[in-house]
């Protein structure tokens, strides 16, 4: 029995007024103030046999592949020493991201951590809401992390079976983020990990009702360099002490994983130390849904999960750039998010940090929100 990776699309049909958005939440994660500036967006790193459905469509490099058939060698050659077109770098990364670009980001405000379980079951308690893996009734387990019991129903002639092509991933009855490996499966004493089987749809609906939203996929990767433009990782570029910084995958996946780094599946959301912005976990854990997209059927997820790895040889390879895209309803035992929101106006924002200032100062303490570096005019 086989299974594609897709489900249908589901759209929902929103009322002019809904409810909950009113509820004000008790419990959201802390956000950090980023200044913003410019900032590369995507890969500075070109690898060898990568594979196919990571490798974003290259249309400049096809015109340029094209442009060098349709002339003789020495005329192309001589086309592109004056131009630059032979120094391109590629596009074909197993962090599944394009060239980088350098974007202009604005001022704004992102959440330290993906949301957790305790985070995401008071959204649910307060608005009665229903994921999509509830709505369909099933979702996408990892093997390993799955019971005897579950892999046995997965198989069976009444079950899901698994992913073609990629049969480590098990179709789940019953698996959601309150149940993530399955039924006989509970998040009791997770609480501090991120909510899983989370879809697009289901992310955009916690940050309406958080007052927030999600954030760019500009924002989103400037947020994880963490002040370290055009180097692989939040912390720089070093390798060898990766397992005290990530959740990666460690091991012959998929059916060994050393656990180095303390974890086969999910860690709490602040497990490892933040970047030099104070943001959590951007790397592995779980993929983080942001906005944008190139159409509504394709929505762009950041960051990997625990399943990639730090030199791309099982999956992902994990970088701030690492990206993939999926239909908005899509979701599995290894996709998260955290929110954004924008900056209050200057004048808000001046006398809400004056009264935040006055209490600290009555209190006998500092306060500091704003990081990052940028333009002092953004």
């Amino acid at each position: 029995k086989k299974m594609g990776r897709s489900r249908l699309l589901v759209v929902f049909g929103w009322c002019s007024v809904v409810p909950w958005l009113f509820v004000a939440p008790q419990e959201l994660t802390e956000q950090v103030e980023l200044k913003g500036g410019w900032t590369s967006v995507g890969t500075s790193f070109a690898d060898e046999d990568v594979p196919k459905e990571f490798a974003p469509v290259d249309t400049e490099g096809q015109q340029i592949d094209s442009l060098r058939e349709s002339l003789d060698e020495e005329v192309f050659s001589a086309i592109a020493g004056a131009t630059g077109l032979d120094k391109r770098p590629s596009s074909l990364s197993k962090d599944g991201a394009k060239v980088a670009t350098h974007r202009r980001v604005k001022p704004f405000k992102i959440d330290r951590t993906a949301a957790s379980n305790g985070q995401f079951r008071e959204f649910v308690r307060a608005t009665k809401f229903q994921t999509e893996a509830e709505t369909f009734r099933w979702s996408f387990v990892l093997e390993i992390l799955a019971s005897n019991e579950t892999i046995q129903q997965c198989d069976s002639k009444d079950g899901l079976g698994r992913v073609q092509g990629a049969e480590h991933w098990l179709g789940v009855f019953g698996a959601t983020w309150r149940k993530p490996e399955g039924p006989d499966s509970t998040i009791r004493g997770r609480m501090t990990h991120p909510a899983v089987h989370i879809s697009w749809n289901d992310a955009t609906a916690y940050c309406a009702w958080a007052h927030r939203r999600l954030p760019t996929e500009a924002e989103w990767e400037y947020a994880a360099r963490g002040g370290f433009d055009d180097e692989p990782f939040p912390w720089g570029d070093r390798e060898d002490d990766a397992w005290k910084r990530v959740n990666a995958w460690e091991g012959a996946f998929p059916t060994v994983n050393t656990k180095r780094d303390g974890f086969v599946g999910t860690a709490p959301v602040d497990h490892y130390e933040p970047n030099d912005f104070g943001i959590y976990n951007a790397l592995g854990n779980v993929w983080e849904w942001t906005a944008g997209g190139s159409s509504t059927d394709k929505r762009p997820l950041r960051g990997g999960s625990y399943v990639d790895t730090l030199d791309g040889s099982a999956n992902h390879a994990l970088r701030v750039s690492t990206r993939m895209d999926q239909t908005p309803d899509s979701g599995s035992a290894n996709t998260g998010f955290r929110c954004a929101s924008d900056l209050e106006s200057s004048s808000e924002s001046s006398s809400s940090s004056s009264k935040a200032a006055a209490a600290s100062a009555a209190a006998g303490g500092t306060t500091t929100t704003t990081k990052g570096g940028g333009d002092d005019d953004l």
